[in-house]
């Protein structure tokens, strides 16, 4: 049941956004070394991400906080991977798209996480809390980080910042 209600979840995140108040003081910058600036990224198309594993971007191993249950392996289905209480989702948008994942009603902006435009939301599918960031690849591509922190709900959007700075330092330049 709790499988279930986590895939509900993680469908849910992937749908829509519901806001997040981002305001426990967390530096999510990740930096990298030689990032290029915001104006630039913003002006790239593309999709440079097109056949990646999503899984290749995130191990549960990187963030200590998700659950290291080994019987659990991350699947990928498509540009889809799914870990026990996470995914990552590849997603090529269009302009809309664009628009309604940095600047929806319900989106709260980031400061830029490793170079890449980010924004956070929030929701609650089946009394789970998930925690939605999303990254900027390039005008046409997107790398959605969900987590669904069933042990500790209170740090769910700390834990899904934390996989993306991960994630946003795996993305090639």
């Amino acid at each position: 049941m709790r499988r279930v209600a986590f895939a509900a979840a993680i469908l849910a995140c992937t749908v829509g956004l519901a806001a997040c108040n981002d305001n426990d003081g967390n530096d999510v910058s990740g930096a990298k070394k030689g990032g290029t600036s915001m104006e630039e990224k913003s002006k790239k198309t593309g999709t440079p991400l097109a056949g990646t594993d999503p899984c290749a971007l995130l191990k549960p191993a990187d963030v200590p906080e998700l659950t290291q249950d080994s019987t659990f392996k991350p699947k990928a289905n498509g540009n889809i991977c799914s870990g026990y209480d996470f995914a990552i989702t590849i997603d090529d948008v269009t302009e809309s798209g664009y628009d309604m994942a940095f600047d929806g009603s319900d989106v709260t902006a980031l400061p830029d996480i490793a170079g890449h435009k980010a924004a956070i939301s929030e929701s609650n599918v089946g009394g789970l809390k998930s925690c939605h960031v999303v990254l900027e690849v390039t005008s046409d591509e997107l790398v959605d980080v969900t987590v669904t922190h069933g042990e500790e709900p209170s740090r769910t959007c700390e834990i899904a910042k934390k996989a993306a700075v991960v994630v946003a330092n795996r993305i090639p330049d």
